[in-house]
């Protein structure tokens, strides 16, 4: 990776406010012109800003308030989560998002000014994923693999939907990574159904995840019913993309910020039944699937590489 000369980054770790180190960090405050605090660090915040006067620039990732209250329906928890958000975003002086969507969402639900918050794409560290490095796996077996978190946004319930409806179709196969508050429901759903065609496989090592992806005729995104899951690009579609893969996703306007239906992915209505139906048609139709994956890698190469988010990121804060 091309580094940037111009840039520099010195690091200061901790794990929780008793192992602060004051004076270490005062020292190293000393000499940097903007503060960055990472994703979930919401607590973090008023601390940091009790010891310098430099801009501190959070990038929460995610509203405590949307996943807990919004995403999970928890609304007796709405006034806690609210004040957890609110608190920590007025407090920095720059808040990053990943898209306009979540930063019209930032903006008017905390009442931020618009011009204090940023979008920064999450991109892809092509070093881990890469189109490049894989080869590809296909045999007589049509491979759909999934990765990620069994919760309200990933909405994997419409993925075993999807599998129920292709049971009989015997060639075609799915692979679930990952794990979380629904995995339980969704493997007594599988046994209810006596689903052969869907191996659920835990999590794997995140340096694995390229060698599980390589395997994958088609990858799949999210199809949560949330409000959440219409205004991000998760993770997983950035990986798919970066490794050239056809991504069938939930058509939402967080995705079409950066991807093009039918051109670099593929967007459908969130039911079982359009999955399966897509998944069907594309199986036969390899020349759709390398073209769209082809196009997906271009997305991440011309835009979206580590080098273009820190380029992103520093005209941002400049």
């Amino acid at each position: 990776m091309k580094k940037r000369e111009d840039v520099e980054v010195r690091s200061y770790e901790f794990k929780k406010r008793s192992s602060f180190d004051k004076a270490h960090f005062l020292e190293l405050e000393k000499d940097v012109d903007y503060i960055y605090v990472p994703p979930f660090r919401h607590q973090d915040i008023k601390l940091i800003k009790k010891y310098t006067s430099k801009p501190i620039i959070f990038d929460p990732l995610i509203s405590k308030f949307m996943t807990k209250v919004i995403d999970y329906g928890h609304f007796w928890k709405a006034p806690i989560k609210y004040w957890l958000d609110f608190i920590p975003f007025h407090r920095a002086d720059i808040l990053l998002t990943d898209t306009l969507l979540h930063k019209k969402y930032f903006s008017k639900t905390f009442f931020i000014s618009e011009d204090k918050i940023k979008v920064l794409p999450i991109g892809v560290d092509t070093t881990d994923f890469n189109h490049k490095k894989v080869l590809k796996f296909r045999d007589n077996v049509f491979k759909v693999g999934f990765y990620g978190s069994f919760i309200p946004l990933q909405g994997v319930d419409v993925i075993i939907d999807s599998a129920i409806l292709l049971k009989d179709v015997k060639d075609i196969k799915f692979e679930l990574i990952g794990d979380g508050v629904f995995y339980e429901k969704i493997k007594s759903k599988i046994a209810k159904h006596k689903l052969t065609n869907v191996l659920l496989k835990g999590w794997v090592k995140y340096e694995e995840l390229n060698i599980e992806i390589a395997k994958y005729d088609i990858c799949l995104g999210i199809f949560g019913k949330s409000f959440k899951t219409d205004i991000v690009i998760p993770n997983k579609v950035w990986h798919y993309a970066a490794m050239g893969k056809c991504i069938i996703t939930k058509d939402t306007p967080g995705i079409k910020e950066v991807f093009t239906d039918n051109k670099n992915i593929v967007l459908i209505p969130n039911t079982a039944k359009a999955l399966a139906e897509t998944i069907f048609y594309l199986k036969s139709d390899f020349d759709k699937i390398d073209s769209v994956g082809v196009k997906a890698a271009e997305v991440i190469q011309t835009k979206y590489t580590e080098e273009h988010i820190a380029d992103i990121f520093i005209n941002a804060i400049k």
